[in-house]
């Protein structure tokens, strides 16, 4: 059985909850358009980086090329940055009695597994994410850890906009794990 919205769903079997989260159309968009820009203003910055070395005294231009070089990497590494947020599958095995993270990206990682026993929280909250205002899922551990499960972007809408808080409070009676969601 799959329960869910548009970014995140719950498939369910006799032994296992799978909670899977990916990106909205909306996200990957808006992190390739940044991704752009930035590219395009490390071109700008290279060009007249190298621009400035031909054309001008060499002692006048090497400070303000070696600025715009760095203006440049720094350009591409924020643009690439965006381009790097994951996507997340969370395994609940409900006769382990454990959970397993994976983060699926330019590079996957699992964290986990982790017994419902050190789990302390299962909930929502409302933050920032890549500069807008986000629903959050997460997971508290007793050590103090957060394991990121998946977002929304609400931006001005209201947290009850979004599917995400619903879905876990099903998981959460699901799972039989603590938790709660903010507002």
């Amino acid at each position: 059985m799959v329960i869910g919205g548009k970014l995140m769903r719950i498939e369910c079997s006799d032994a296992k909850i799978t909670l899977t989260f990916e990106r909205s159309p909306e996200q990957r968009a808006a992190a390739t358009l940044h991704m752009l820009f930035m590219g395009g203003f490390a071109a700008f910055l290279l060009y007249y980086a190298v621009y400035g070395l031909l054309y001008a005294p060499i002692s006048r231009s090497l400070p303000v090329a070696l600025f715009f070089v760095a203006g440049a990497a720094f350009a591409v590494w924020n643009g690439s940055t965006s381009l790097l947020d994951p996507d997340y599958t969370t395994a609940f095995d409900l006769k382990a009695r454990s959970v397993t993270v994976t983060e699926s990206s330019v590079i996957t990682r699992q964290r986990g597994p982790v017994s419902f026993d050190d789990i302390i929280g299962l909930g929502t909250r409302v933050g920032n994410e890549n500069k807008t205002r986000s629903v959050i899922a997460e997971l508290a551990l007793a050590n103090g850890e957060r394991w990121k499960l998946g977002s929304d972007w609400i931006w001005l809408r209201p947290v009850s906009a979004s599917d995400i808080p619903r879905l876990i409070a099903r998981l959460r009676k699901a799972t039989g794990l603590p938790g709660e969601d903010s507002d």
